[in-house]
């Protein structure tokens, strides 16, 4: 301060800022009084910067924010600690007057839970309450909460209470290093467990606790991050005590069971929370056939999951108990169901029937080679059954009378073990009566010799019941096909042919006894190459009034072209067909010319096919040109050809519309039948025909 202006106390005057005061600017200020009194000057407020943070730097809501800012008295004797700082941000105090630290730093630290943008303000005053400000504007963002997922152990797995329980998760959080956060552990029986560790930078975490009180604890894994946001998964865990394991429940196998079975002990439902292996000691306890007192003993020497077949018998009780057990100790037991030894059915016994190969004129005796054998020592009686071709016959002794046999029948015998209680399983051998005589030769019926259908049906006769084997071949192939002879003497046989060949065909039959016959008639068929896609058997286009449709109308423009291609191979000998065509009169007569030219060319089968086309209709006056003429190919067009009213122009095809230079423009449209028959000196083959038909072409 200028000495000056010290030396007057009776002046006063104010400085807005720590800027040197020059005189000449303080001079104005200066206000004179009596000449008695003193000059005094306005102290001046102490300095102050906000150092930290830096004016825009970004912080999250919930995170810690320390402010500092560096305070400079104005007088620098003045002790710096005399200085307070507060801190404001808009109507919120954040930290209320401090005094500065010796450092000559004030520090406030703050938290924000509203996001948007902040101007904090420090307010610096002295012990004179001069004051001075500083702001600084930070910005305040959302603080996304952390995840958490647990990933081991797995939901209701089990544990011990000495167990440590290791759990697996994975944390992160979008603004935080995962290494960051806080993981903490909780149950809702042993409350908080604590934080065993920290994740590490990839969010892997893994911590292990003990659980000192069972139950089914719901345990939580809670996440914090360093802001105050958290998250928490839970899963459910069962905690116990060791204990020895048990069992539901157990059985005898097998149920039922005989005197030559050996009886096990099937224990099911093993619990044991600890994991030990499945261990059970036996009690076995019998009741023995012929106790009148009907006591149940136990048999010590018998401690294990099994009981012998020499120590049981017919009508003998059995029962068992199992004792579940592991290292800490045996826990309740279960006990079966008493189960009874049954009577022991006689076994099988080994049969034939004599002769081996028997003729129609030999009885059929039915034997025992090998006795049935029974475990009780029973007596064995056997039943007798006849079966002739799989149906049940009366007969009912060892022996079918020849009179009864034919040729052909297969008979079985079979034979039922009887020990006075229970019929044992049965045994049973068979034979069929056949002669040396070789069947007739199989007669395949004549089929059609050309046929459009790939799929070709042979019939015909055999001798009833033999094996019957088809041989065909064609061109490049030859096959075999086995059928059965019916009973009544016939087969069918259907097979697909190759198009374009002629395939042959006969049979051989063998009878029961391998005796074969000789090679039957061989017949040919062949499939037509090309099809006639329109020939069937149900006689479509055999008539005028079955006549073959669907090619829609043919206009007289001349660009579209009908092709039909076909043949006669069935027991008809015309194949008809139906074409409908159309004429544009305007445009004939806005050109002056007529275009209609309805055209019937055969390129193909001239030889064995003939032609007769008719129009308007299919009755005799509706023909065109006789058939008798032979004809493959027809056109139907107008000609001006002139009438004595006019000369023959020389385009012939010329009309008009009332024009009496020319003919008329006259609409041609009609539906013609076309008739295709074969001709009376061919013979039936395979030959097709194509046909050519347009309309317009000129």
């Amino acid at each position: 301060m200028p000495p000056e202006l010290r030396s007057n106390p009776c002046t006063r005057f104010s400085v807005p800022s720590r800027a040197p005061l020059l005189l000449g600017a303080l001079l104005p200020l200066i206000t004179l009084g009596c000449s008695d009194q003193k000059l005094g000057v306005v102290s001046r407020p102490p300095a102050v910067t906000i150092t930290a943070p830096t004016p825009g730097t970004v912080f999250y809501e919930g995170q810690n924010i320390e402010f500092q800012a560096l305070v400079e008295p104005y007088d620098s004797g003045e002790d710096v600690t005399s200085i307070t700082h507060r801190w404001v941000s808009g109507n919120e105090t954040l930290c209320e007057d401090e005094p500065v630290n010796a450092d000559g730093y004030g520090e406030c630290d703050a938290i924000f839970s509203v996001v948007g943008l902040k101007t904090v303000q420090v307010t610096v005053t002295d012990q004179r309450r001069d004051r001075a400000q500083a702001t600084v504007e930070i910005e305040i963002v959302d603080n996304t909460p952390p995840d958490i997922e647990i990933l081991s152990p797995d939901e209701d797995d089990w544990f011990a209470t000495d167990e440590l329980v290791v759990f697996e998760a994975l944390v992160s959080d979008q603004e935080e290093d995962p290494q960051n956060l806080d993981v903490v552990i909780s149950s809702n029986i042993n409350g908080d467990l604590g934080a065993t560790a920290r994740p590490d930078s990839s969010g892997e975490y893994q911590g292990a606790v003990l659980f000192p009180t069972p139950g089914q604890h719901l345990v939580t894994l809670r996440v914090a991050d360093s802001y105050g946001q958290s998250a928490q998964d839970s899963i459910t865990l069962n905690i116990y005590e060791h204990g020895p394991p048990s069992a539901d429940t157990v059985r005898i196998t097998p149920n039922p069971a005989y005197t030559s079975d050996t009886l096990y002990a099937e224990v099911a439902g093993w619990e044991d929370l600890d994991g030990f292996e499945e261990r059970y000691r036996f009690e076995w306890f019998i009741t023995e056939d012929g106790d009148t007192g009907g006591s149940e003993l136990l048999d010590t020497s018998e401690t294990t999951d099994s009981f012998p077949s020499g120590k049981t018998r017919k009508g003998d009780l059995l029962r068992v108990v199992a004792y579940p057990r592991n290292d800490y100790g045996e826990g309740d037991p279960v006990s079966s169901a008493t189960l009874e030894i049954q009577n022991s059915p006689p076994s099988a016994p080994v049969v034939s029937i004599s002769p081996l190969l028997p003729q129609p004129e030999d009885n059929l005796r039915c034997q025992v080679d090998s006795p049935s054998a029974d475990d009780d020592l029973d007596p064995v009686t056997y039943l007798y059954t006849w079966y002739r071709n799989g149906a049940l016959t009366a007969e009912a002794t060892s022996i079918v009378a020849s009179s009864l046999t034919s040729h052909g029948d297969t008979w079985e015998c079979v034979v039922t073990p009887f020990d006075g209680e229970d019929t044992g399983a049965a045994a049973s051998a068979a034979v069929t009566v056949s002669d040396a005589t070789p069947p007739a030769a199989p007669t395949i019926n004549t089929p059609t010799r050309y046929t459009n259908d790939e799929q070709v049906t042979l019939t015909g006769s055999c001798e009833a019941g033999c094996a019957l084997t088809l041989y065909c071949a064609d061109s490049s192939t030859s096959w075999t096909d086995a059928q059965t002879c019916t009973a009544a003497g016939t087969f069918s046989y259907t097979d697909v042919y190759s198009r374009g060949v002629t395939t042959s065909c006969y049979g051989e039959c063998m009878d029961a006894a391998g005796n074969l016959s000789a090679a039957g008639n061989t017949v040919n068929v062949e499939v037509c190459d090309p099809e006639d896609i329109y020939e069937d058997t149900a006689g479509y286009g055999d008539t005028a009034a079955a006549a073959v449709t669907g090619f829609g109308t043919l206009a007289d423009s001349g660009t579209t072209t009908v092709s039909i291609e076909g043949n006669i191979v069935q027991t008809d000998t015309v194949d008809w067909y139906v074409i409908s065509t159309s004429d544009d009169v305007a445009a004939d007569r806005t050109a002056g010319l007529d275009y209609y030219r309805f055209q019937v060319q055969m390129l193909s089968g001239t030889a064995t096919y003939q032609i007769s086309v008719y129009k308007g209709g299919y009755s005799v006056g509706d023909q065109e040109c006789s058939s008798s003429t032979g004809i493959t190919e027809y056109e139907d067009r107008v000609a001006d050809v002139g009438d004595g009213s006019h000369t023959i122009p020389s385009e012939t095809r010329a009309c008009g519309n009332a024009n009496p230079l020319y003919n008329d423009c006259e609409d041609m449209s009609n539906d013609y039948y076309i008739k295709v028959e074969r001709r009376s000196a061919t013979v039936s083959s395979c030959q097709g025909y194509e046909l050519e038909i347009t309309n317009g072409v000129w």
